[in-house]
């Protein structure tokens, strides 16, 4: 037995130095927190995937710091959302990345849709795709083929993990399509701090009545409350939607809702939280949040 336990360390050695899992891991840069999800469960262990902006903070705002550029210019894949979310990351791409790395925008390919809305901006376009789950598929089908391209020797198990993460994400929104179907057709309508939910909306079934701010990070007018109030005194389940990201808008739907006699609800859009720590998870609790204000 002596003599077979060094040669059989050996076999595990060389074994382990042949294994992929061991080997250099892949350095996946996202620009925020559902991305940094959506990739994870495409790569799993081949890789280590960070997010720019933490959990629980307001991508509207978010400003890159020298923390930000030493993550780019380590970065082998870099991984942006697009549609004029996080647009501040090609300044930082092109002053830090790698010559060699490869940068994807997931959302390339997609429709946007545009409001013309009632703020005096024009058409709006909505970059938060996601929230249609057909769409975070799409995402992951991106995911796969960008990972697949720096790393081909891992295709096999990169495509075995977001087919079965897609699979998923199907039964994940056809089990949103049926409970969301027992919301009244007459309650189907978002009245939200900002315009986050088109997309959420267009699967759905649901319309998006108004927002209260184009900009998360603009301040509301007078003016902008007061069509609000008009509109939500005309129905009948006074839900207002705000998002658990976005301090700064936390008074003014506070006093909306005491002038209407309303009710505040919390649906996740950029970032995930204490109930939702997943992109699955927010998708469910967004759900459960909407049948408990509208049904």
């Amino acid at each position: 037995m002596k003599r077979i336990l060094p040669c059989l360390v050996l076999v595990l050695l060389l074994g382990a130095a042949a294994s992929p899992v061991s080997a250099h891991k892949l350095q996946v840069v996202t620009t925020f927190s559902i991305l940094q999800d959506l990739v994870q469960q495409v790569g799993g262990e081949r890789l280590e995937v960070s997010s720019l902006i933490p959990s629980g903070m307001d991508p509207h705002s978010w400003e890159p710091t020298p923390r930000d550029a030493r993550a780019v210019a380590n970065a082998d894949l870099i991984i942006a959302n697009g549609g004029g979310f996080d647009d501040w990351l090609f300044g930082l791409v092109g002053g830090a990345a790698q010559a060699d790395a490869l940068v994807i925008v997931v959302s390339e390919g997609l429709d946007v849709i545009e409001h013309e809305d009632s703020h005096g901006h024009g058409h709006q376009g909505d970059p938060h795709f996601w929230l249609n789950v057909t769409n975070a598929i799409y995402y992951v089908e991106q995911i796969a083929q960008g990972l697949t391209t720096i790393s081909p020797e891992d295709a096999s198990y990169f495509r075995e993990r977001a087919d079965s993460y897609r699979q998923e994400l199907a039964d994940l929104d056809r089990w949103m399509i049926e409970e969301l179907a027992r919301i009244p057709e007459e309650n189907r309508v978002i009245v939200a701090y900002h315009n986050a939910f088109s997309y959420l909306a267009e699967r759905y079934g649901f319309a998006v009545a108004d927002f209260l701010v184009a900009n998360p990070e603009a301040e509301p007018t007078p003016r902008d409350l007061a069509r609000l109030v008009e509109l939500l005194r005309g129905m009948s389940r006074r839900a207002i939607f705000t998002e658990p990201q976005i301090g700064t808008g936390t008074r003014y739907m506070q006093s909306l809702a005491k002038e209407v006699q309303g009710e505040i609800y919390t649906l996740y859009s950029d970032s995930f939280g204490p109930e939702a720590g997943s992109y699955v998870e927010m998708m469910k609790y967004n759900t459960q949040t909407l049948m408990e204000a509208l049904e």
